[in-house]
């Protein structure tokens, strides 16, 4: 996305007077728009509270949430560089006739590249609201998404360990989970659980699970930003250590770190193959579109 201009005025557009602080918001997240496509109102927070812009506070969090709502009602931000992965709809797909049908599926048609890879991937993600940053990553990769909005249910952890098993019993396919949860004490014990229940659920299915982020090492390599602990958590006394939220991590570098692990299990050359089967697929399913069109009669 390019930078969008945003003067240093001492006004907003509705009139009113800015301070030093709300101009110094304005001015870091016309830069932050730059450098990233996208970023939540968090990321967007961690960004200016390492810039020295806000304080490492509530206080700082809201400045920066009221700025960029009003930053955005002025023309000064595009709404869509503010992702929010917390609402969504479910609507199934339709078309306006079947001759329509065909053509989606033709231009969407996706082959399974991980048929001959002997491997499957998930990724489990603690926030929602991180989901829209690395969504396109995980996708453009086949790979499937795994929300778990902080501790993950005993149906969600059945149902993904199932998965692994029936991979597994038909195809000899080994499951590799990476987690990226927040560095804390409620992300520590939701990481233990997926660790310890997905297996018990699959027993003799070879699962590996990864914590990818926030580790301890990327805390201190990368500066990460803290937070006070959630005093609410009852284990909170108990963590050792700064609490460090996953939006602290700039979305570029999530994104990194999310395709490294990826691409890490990939062979090239048989990815290769079956990306040559998926072309010439899809290619004879655009010629079936084209005659169920009518493109293909005489």
């Amino acid at each position: 996305m390019s930078g969008v201009s945003c003067p240093r005025t001492s006004k907003s557009r509705g009139g009113r007077p800015l301070g030093p602080t709300a101009i110094a918001i304005r001015s870091a997240v016309s830069e932050l728009t730059a450098r990233y496509e996208r970023m939540t109102v968090r990321q967007v927070f961690y960004a200016l509270e390492v810039a020295g812009v806000v304080e490492k506070s509530d206080g700082g969090y809201r400045q920066v949430q009221q700025q960029v709502l009003r930053m955005r009602r002025e023309g000064l931000l595009p709404w869509e560089f503010i992702t929010d992965g917390t609402r969504w709809q479910r609507k199934p797909g339709s078309w306006e006739a079947a001759d329509s049908a065909v053509a989606s599926l033709a231009r969407s048609y996706r082959r399974d590249l991980w048929q001959s890879q002997n491997v499957r991937i998930e990724v489990w993600l603690e926030k929602d609201a991180l989901a829209d940053i690395i969504v396109d990553t995980t996708s453009s990769w086949d790979v499937p998404l795994m929300v778990s909005r902080g501790q993950s249910s005993a149906t969600f952890l059945w149902n993904s360990a199932q998965a692994a098993r029936r991979a597994w019993e038909e195809l000899m396919t080994v499951t590799f989970i990476y987690a990226l949860y927040d560095r804390d004490a409620g992300g520590r014990r939701a990481f233990r659980t997926i660790a310890r229940d997905l297996p018990q659920h699959a027993p003799g299915v070879p699962i590996t699970v990864e914590l990818l982020a926030v580790t301890d090492e990327q805390v201190i390599e990368w500066n990460l930003p803290t937070r006070p602990a959630k005093s609410s958590d009852p284990e909170a006394s108990k963590f050792d250590g700064a609490a460090v939220e996953l939006d602290a991590i700039p979305p570029d570098r999530l994104v990194e770190l999310v395709e490294n692990a990826i691409v890490d299990h990939i062979d090239p050359h048989a990815w290769k193959v079956e990306q040559s089967a998926e072309a010439e697929e899809r290619r004879l399913l655009l010629q079936m579109a084209e005659t169920f069109n009518g493109g293909g009669s005489s």
